[in-house]
C-alpha cells in the first residue's frame, strides 16, 4: 500500500487463521519472517496442507518436513492450537511410488489422525490407485471426518472400531478389495467411481448410518447392504461398467448354461470355484433392496442392463417410511415391473419422480419378476408424480396409462421436459399438469 501500512497483519487471528488453512504447510511456515506477529501466528493454525513431493529438490527433505512439522505440533508447547484437520495431497509427484514412501504416508496419516477431526487423503497417479498400507488400523479418538481420494484399500474387514467419533466416511476414485466395513459410529458413507472385487462384494452393515451414497463404481460388485436400522436416505447411481450387468441384454440377468458366458451373472453371487462360495450372499434373500427398507428418501439410478434392483423385486420389502422416491428408465422394464412394484410396497409415499433418457435403452422383454398384487397403489399419501424427459415420447404416455391404471389421478402428475426453441439451438423447460 502506498502508506506501508500492514493492514493484513492487523487481522483477528482468527480470521488470518482462515486464510492460512487453505495454503500448502510449507507456504503456512515462511510466512514467519512477514513481520513480527507472524511468529507465532502460523503455529496455531488450525489446519496442516502437505501437498507432495514436487518442488521440494528430494524426497528426503520433504519427509524431513512433514516428519519435524508433525512431531512439533504433537509434542504441544508453544503450538497453541490442537489440529483441527490434515490434508495429504499426492498429485502425479510420484513419491508414493518411491521406495518408502508408502510406508511413510501410512506413518504420517496414523500421527495425524491420532490429533485432527477431519483427515483429508487424496493421491493421483497414472495409472492405478495408490496402496497405503496392508494394515492401516486408524486409531483415534477425535476423528470425525476421512475423505480418502485415490488410495487403494486391500483389507479383509476395514475396522473403524479405533475411531469411535467417526461419522463421515468419503471414498472416491479408490480401489476398495475389501469383504467388509465395521463402525460402530459411521452416520455418513459415500462411495464414488470406485474399483471393487468382481467375485466378492463389500458387506455394508453400520447401526448408526443414516445418508449412503453409491455412484458409479467403475468395476466390481456394488455392496451386500446388511442392516441399515437408522438409515434414512440413499442414493444409487449405477451404470453398465460395473460387473453387475447382464452382457445378453437382459434386465434381471440370465441363468443356467447361459450365464456361463456372462461373467455379470455368473458371479453374481461369488466365485463358484471358491469354497466358500454363496456363504456372503443368501442365494434365496435380497442383495440390496432390504437394506434400504428403513429410508425415508431414495433415489436408485441404473443403466438398464444392470440386474442388481430388478434381481431384488423377487424380496421387495415395504418401504414403511419411504416418502421420497426417484426411478429411472430401468423401471419401465416388462411393462414397468420394477415401478408398480414400489407402488405397492411404499404405504405413506408422497413423491415419485421418474427420470428418463433422451434414448429409450436397449432390453431384452422378458416377463417381470414382480407378480402385481390387485390394480391399486399402497399409498394414500401420494401427492404428486414428476416425469422428467426430453421429449414427450411414447414412453411417457405408457407410464401415464400404467399411473392412471394403478388409480393415480392424471392431476397428481406432472411432466418436466425440455424442448428446442426453433432457430435459436436452445432449450426452454417446459411443465405439463394435468386437470
Amino acid at each position: 500500500m502506498a502508506s506501508g501500512a500492514d493492514r493484513i497483519s492487523a487481522l483477528p487471528e482468527d480470521v488470518l487463521h482462515q486464510v492460512l488453512r487453505f495454503l500448502p504447510a510449507q507456504e503456512v511456515v515462511r510466512t514467519c519472517v512477514l513481520a513480527r506477529r507472524w511468529h507465532r501466528v502460523w503455529r496455531s493454525v488450525p489446519a496442516l496442507r502437505f501437498t507432495g513431493a514436487k518442488g521440494w529438490g528430494s524426497a528426503d527433505r520433504f519427509v524431513q518436513f512433514v516428519d519435524h512439522l508433525l512431531h512439533l505440533w504433537r509434542a504441544g508447547g508453544d503450538f497453541g492450537a490442537p489440529l483441527d484437520s490434515c490434508e495429504f495431497d499426492f498429485d502425479l509427484d510420484g513419491f508414493m511410488r518411491l521406495l518408502g514412501g508408502e510406508q511413510h504416508a501410512s506413518r504420517w496419516i496414523r500421527e495425524a489422525v491420532s490429533q485432527v477431526r477431519a483427515l483429508r487423503v487424496r493421491v493421483v497417479e497414472e495409472q492405478e490407485a495408490s496402496p497405503l498400507s496392508d494394515n492401516l488400523h486408524l486409531v483415534s479418538q477425535h476423528l470425525t471426518r476421512l475423505e480418502l481420494i485415490g488410495v487403494a484399500v486391500n483389507e479383509s474387514v476395514v475396522d473403524f472400531s479405533g475411531c469411535p467419533a467417526l461419522v463421515h466416511l468419503n471414498m472416491e476414485d479408490c480401489d476398495v478389495f475389501v469383504q467388509q466395513i465395521l463402525s460402530p459410529s459411521l452416520k455418513h458413507l459415500r462411495i464414488a467411481s470406485c474399483y471393487t472385487s468382481e467375485y466378492y462384494r463389500i458387506l455394508i452393515s453400520l447401526p448408526a448410518l443414516v445418508s449412503l451414497e453409491l455412484i458409479g463404481f467403475d468395476q466390481g460388485r456394488i455392496p451386500f447392504l446388511g442392516s441399515l436400522p437408522r438409515l434414512a436416505r440413499a442414493v444409487a447411481m449405477l451404470s453398465d461398467d460395473c460387473s453387475d450387468h447382464c452382457s445378453q441384454d437382459r434386465f434381471d440377468g440370465c441363468s443356467g448354461a447361459e450365464s456361463e458366458a456372462c461373467g455379470g451373472c455368473y458371479y453374481y453371487y461369488g466365485d463358484p470355484g471358491d469354497p466358500e462360495y454363496g456363504a456372503r450372499c443368501d442365494r434365496n434373500n435380497s442383495i440390496f433392496l432390504k437394506g434400504l427398507s428403513e429410508a425415508t428418501y431414495l433415489e436408485l439410478s441404473a443403466d438398464s442392463d444392470v440386474i442388481v434392483f430388478n434381481r431384488d423385486l423377487r424380496w421387495c420389502p415395504t418401504f414403511t417410511k419411504l416418502k421420497t422416491l426417484l426411478l429411472n428408465d430401468w423401471c419401465l422394464a416388462a411393462d414397468h415391473n420394477a415401478l408398480i412394484c414400489f407402488l405397492q410396497h411404499s404405504p405413506i409415499l408422497e413423491k415419485l419422480t421418474i427420470q428418463l433418457s433422451k434414448v429409450p435403452p436397449y432390453v431384452m422383454e422378458t416377463e417381470g419378476i414382480y407378480k402385481p398384487v390387485g390394480h391399486s397403489v399402497a399409498s394414500d399419501c401420494l401427492k404428486m408424480v414428476e416425469i422428467r424427459c426430453a421429449d414427450v415420447d411414447n414412453r411417457v404416455h405408457k407410464i401415464l396409462n400404467t399411473l392412471t391404471n394403478y388409480g393415480i389421478r392424471l392431476d397428481q402428475i406432472n411432466i418436466q421436459h425440455t424442448s428446442r426453441i426453433p432457430g435459436s439451438g436452445c432449450f426452454d423447460f417446459v411443465c405439463t399438469g394435468f386437470s
